[in-house]
């Protein structure tokens, strides 16, 4: 009998699977997607019913060809990843490889392990048409969405703009954040300090009024307390003890893993999930392809008996009996689909300390992570002893409140330390004499409110039910790509731009970037999925209302109502009326509203809207020690749409212009010169080498590194992804790696 053929998505789980089933397998790649509604095109059929119309996506014509020669006279099986985009893949494999629909066909799994992996070929499924349909109806929504009110955007404001079904909803979470910072005004308060016990303190409460909810406002009324409290002795006027009990946390879901990694480590939500990716499809160690979690999309905290008993046994023999925990029952939330387990090690004997060094450091640090999560959320809860100590006057009129925490028991915290201690307890009791030192008054200011990080977006998202743990990453690069929003170290602020659009958006499709709408589709979608909603039906629903809005738009684009204007503190050079912003085909630029004199907005400058005004900080050019070989004036460093150049400060009546070299990161394959970065005619890069056309001829559309192919020992290039992933890979051979494999050498 022939070999049985497995289909999985990634290049590397096929190396791990491989290696599990062994002869009588063949397990090869799809590398993904292979159909998707075409590019150029609406690509849905609206005629009575909602038919996509799909085809091979570019570049994969050659793995669909090879798919097919395998595929003769074999038994297929689809092992694409356990969710709707991975069940969605495999009908597109069956449709192409012309499999037979009634057959049990397709095969899932949550862990990479010998174990799983081999259970899972003995009882094969049908191809689940439910999760199938929901996944189409969410590539449709989005299409129609997308494909309808980009051309609207382009209109309004500039070309090249797009708009999307969730990143809309997502983008006015954050700017409704923008608008309540930039209406924000603080207000000052004060608060007393002083020194009790050798600990700084303050005073928790005084004539009767709670300052941590209500601190002093006046500042006589602060001062008064001061000087009061300076005047008074105090005594220990309460002490109570009690034990406190600090629960052992959850092991990790999609959305709390990407929390955790961008307070922790500093990840980006798409490098947790890049990283994680490469975790569960396998990494080498020692030589050997080892997946070290489980599936890392997932809404779930539910884990398997087995695991729980390997979880047991570990913990056990490290720690001890008195460590493991007695099986929790987790409460189910409403848009929880328990298909998969948590994210957890799939081997927990194997600890971080027994990788460190032989994987990447990133790879270390989120496993690490991931490990010790799972193995505190299966041990006891750690125990402290805790004391108040209530410290008063004798007319209790001011009151100082100290706490105290000492551990008895450290449970989960063997593995995940916390700061909870503090201080020694002190030695008091009721009515000992304490001295309070150093009383001082401190006056602050109220803080507006913080801007969403990445992690804080992805919480939001979840507790209001926009997107699903496989799309919160796409949602957060998406809006970056398009310059909705910019990233100022961690937080995500929009743009003057991403600002305008969901003014836009808000006033004229304001269902689609309603988030209580936004998340009932989610619903509709978990119920296609369910088999409980019809998926035409929320289609043709959807597609209805949405027409109607959209024709009513269009129709007052093509009467001029939407003319973009907006007031600027921007004087006029010619006349000094305060300029206007406007839009054109390249963006946004000035224009005087009286004698109608235009400026550019250079690349660099920044803008801010407050709701009412632009403030346009325009970046002016750089002038240089050096002199314009043409007609002698000073030369400026400016800033254009393709990076920086060198001009002349009378430009235009100058013409002189000059680009400033960029060297590749890596050097010339031919000569081993530098390699310069140089921009075309049509605004695409390119290298040269530096001795070009003297002693050298390399060019190239693709950055060269200074790394080698493993296979053939050709040069490598960077060459970006469409989903904004950088990837090194050869020309000669064209395979693919991961740049974090080589920057260990």
């Amino acid at each position: 009998m022939s070999e049985k053929l497995v289909i999985v998505e990634s290049p590397s789980k096929a190396k791990t699977i491989q290696k599990y089933l062994g002869k009588g397998y063949k397990v090869l790649s799809s590398q993904g997607h292979i159909r998707d509604l075409p590019k150029s095109k609406f690509g849905i059929k609206m005629n009575g019913k909602f038919v996509p119309e799909f085809e091979i996506l570019k570049g994969k014509e050659k793995i669909v060809r090879e798919l097919k020669e395998k595929a003769k006279d074999r038994e297929v099986l689809l092992a694409s990843d356990n969710d709707r985009e991975g069940e969605a893949i495999a009908w597109h494999l069956s449709y192409i490889l012309k499999l037979d629909p009634k057959k049990k066909n397709r095969i899932v799994f949550n862990e990479i392990t010998e174990r799983v992996i081999k259970e899972s070929i003995k009882s094969p499924r049908n191809i689940d048409i439910n999760m199938v349909n929901s996944q189409l109806t969410r590539r449709m929504l989005d299409r129609i969405v997308g494909y309808k009110v980009s051309p609207v955007l382009w209109k309004v404001f500039q070309y090249g703009l797009s708009a999307g079904r969730v990143q809309s909803a997502a983008l006015r979470i954050l700017c409704e954040q923008e608008k309540k910072i930039l209406k924000f005004k603080p207000k000052k308060y004060y608060e007393i300090s002083a020194e009790i016990l050798k600990e700084k303190t303050k005073l928790k409460s005084f004539n009767g009024e709670d300052l941590s909810k209500n601190p002093f406002k006046d500042l006589k009324e602060a001062q008064e307390a001061l000087k009061y409290i300076s005047s008074s002795t105090f005594k220990i006027a309460d002490v109570k003890k009690s034990e406190l009990t600090i629960k052992a946390p959850l092991p990790f879901k999609t959305s709390t893993l990407q929390q955790a990694a961008s307070s922790l480590l500093g990840f980006s939500v798409a490098r947790t999930m890049k990283i994680a990716q490469k975790l569960y499809e396998g990494v080498n160690i020692d030589g050997e392809n080892v997946a070290l979690i489980t599936y890392m999309r997932t809404d779930s905290y539910r884990i398997s008996d087995v695991a729980r008993e390997k979880a047991k046994e570990f913990i056990e023999s490290s720690f001890g009996k008195d460590y493991v925990a007695k099986k929790r029952m987790v409460k189910k939330g409403n848009l929880t689909q328990d298909a998969h387990e948590a994210i957890r090690p799939t081997y927990p004997n194997i600890t971080p300390d027994s990788l460190n060094g032989k994987i990447a450091k990133e790879e270390y640090a989120l496993y690490s992570l991931i490990w010790k999560r799972f193995i505190a959320s299966q041990m006891k809860d750690a125990v402290y002893s805790k004391e108040v100590v209530k410290i008063a006057d004798e007319a209790q009129k001011a009151i100082f409140e100290m706490s105290f925490k000492k551990q008895t028991f450290d449970g989960f915290e063997k593995v995940m330390p916390t700061k909870n201690e503090t201080p020694t307890f002190p030695n008091v009791k009721v009515g000992d004499e304490v001295e309070v030192k150093n009383p001082e008054l401190l006056e602050l200011e109220t803080k507006p409110p913080s801007r969403y990080t990445e992690a804080s977006l992805v919480k939001k998202m979840e507790a209001v039910g926009i997107g699903r743990p496989s799309t919160y990453a796409t949602i957060i690069q998406t809006l970056i790509t398009r310059k909705y929003v910019n990233k100022d170290k961690r937080s995500l602020v929009p743009t003057f731009l991403g600002m305008l659009v969901n003014d836009f958006l808000t006033k004229e499709f304001s269902k689609i970037v309603n988030l209580k709408f936004t998340a009932s589709m989610e619903k509709a979608l978990d119920g296609i999925e369910e088999g409980k909603s019809d998926w035409q039906k929320v289609l043709k629903e959807f597609n209805n209302d949405f027409s109607k809005n959209l024709e009513r738009v269009l129709t007052e684009v093509k009467t001029g109502k939407y003319k973009v204007s907006i007031p600027t503190d921007v004087k006029c050079s010619k006349c000094g009326t305060l300029m206007e912003l406007k839009y054109g085909r390249y963006g946004a630029y000035l224009e005087c509203p009286k004698c109608e004199e235009r400026k550019k907005i250079p690349s660099g400058s920044t803008i801010t809207y407050d709701g009412k005004m632009a403030h346009v900080e325009i970046k002016e050019a750089e002038v240089l020690d050096e002199k314009c070989p043409k007609c002698g004036a000073p030369l400026v460093k400016r800033h254009g749409r393709y990076g920086d150049f060198i001009s002349c400060s009378r430009y235009p009546e100058c013409d002189y212009i000059r680009s400033i070299d960029t060297y590749a990161r890596g050097k010339c394959p031919k000569c081993g010169g530098k390699v310069i970065k140089r921009r075309s005619k049509k605004g695409k890069t390119f290298y040269i080498c530096e001795n070009n056309p003297k002693s050298c001829d390399f060019i190239s559309w693709y950055e060269p590194s200074n790394f080698k192919c493993p296979q053939d020992g050709e040069t490598l290039y960077y060459k970006k992804k469409k989903n904004g992933t950088e990837v090194l890979f050869c020309q000669k051979c064209k395979k693919e790696y991961d740049i974090s494999d080589f920057s260990k050498e």
